[in-house]
């Protein structure tokens, strides 16, 4: 059996008698079925470029068996060798203990890497998110967290609003048909526009959404848990009227 030296590494003692064996690293590589890579990765003690360390003592065991060496002190001596290869010098003095190298999981950094963007994406959208609105037809959506005025002034009759009683998707569109606001409204949140506009109202939950012209409440918009498409938002919308508006099943342009 082939002899391992004091003064050398494993992987140096398994090339050496790799070489005097005549054999190549795709020698091994084929007689153990491996990759050749592997084998000249364990000469060189490189672990980033080997699997696993219960694959890799398997593999060297194996490699020491092949070229005539002590499969178990190989096993041994490579988990010693190969903790601090550029400290093999340092190896026999009573008080060194080696430092092992943190190896990260492969594939750790780019998902972390993922995992950022998608925490700023995230942060991003919610930060940015804004509501179209036609100018000079509708008024901004109001903030239900922001402070009350201390002595509000009364709303025109007028300026007509809906309010959310209830979380509902909600879709406006002007006269010409072309979308004003297509999302979700929170429980408090109001959209207003000015009486004659012609605006149109669909929303997922019609028992949700409540309409105001000025300070008076007219009423729910539609039943509790049924939808509509297109429904007119107009001063002149009372209760009665609103029963007698058709309501369209929504088909289109809704939220999953």
């Amino acid at each position: 059996m082939a002899q391992m030296h004091s003064d050398t590494h494993i992987g140096e003692d398994l090339a050496a008698a790799r070489v005097a064996k005549g054999l190549t690293h795709g020698d091994v590589a084929e007689a153990l079925n491996l990759q050749a890579d592997y084998i000249d990765a364990i000469e060189r003690l490189n672990r980033d470029a080997l699997p696993s360390i219960g694959y890799v003592l398997g593999y060297v065991r194996a490699y020491a068996n092949l070229v005539g060496l002590d499969g178990s002190e190989a096993v041994k001596l490579f988990k010693r060798d190969s903790a601090v290869p550029v400290n093999l010098g340092m190896r026999d003095r009573p008080h060194f203990v080696p430092r092992r190298k943190i190896k990260l999981p492969r594939g750790f950094v780019p998902a972390m890497s993922v995992l950022g963007c998608a925490v700023m994406l995230a942060f991003w959208y919610g930060t940015n998110t804004r509501v179209e609105a036609s100018v000079g037809t509708s008024i901004e959506l109001s903030n239900p967290s922001a402070p009350a005025p201390s002595a509000p002034t009364p709303l025109p009759a007028n300026i007509l609003t809906i309010k959310a009683v209830a979380p509902s998707w909600v879709q406006v569109k002007d006269a010409q048909g072309r979308v004003v606001i297509s999302r979700i409204l929170t429980k408090g949140e109001t959209y207003q526009t000015e009486a004659g506009a012609r605006m149109t109202l669909s929303a997922r939950d019609g028992g949700a959404i409540v309409l105001y012209a000025g300070e008076d409440r007219l009423g729910p918009m539609g039943d509790v848990g049924v939808s509509f498409s297109g429904k007119p938002i107009d001063a002149s919308v009372i209760i009665p009227e609103l029963a007698d508006i058709p309501l369209v099943p929504l088909t289109t342009d809704r939220p999953q």
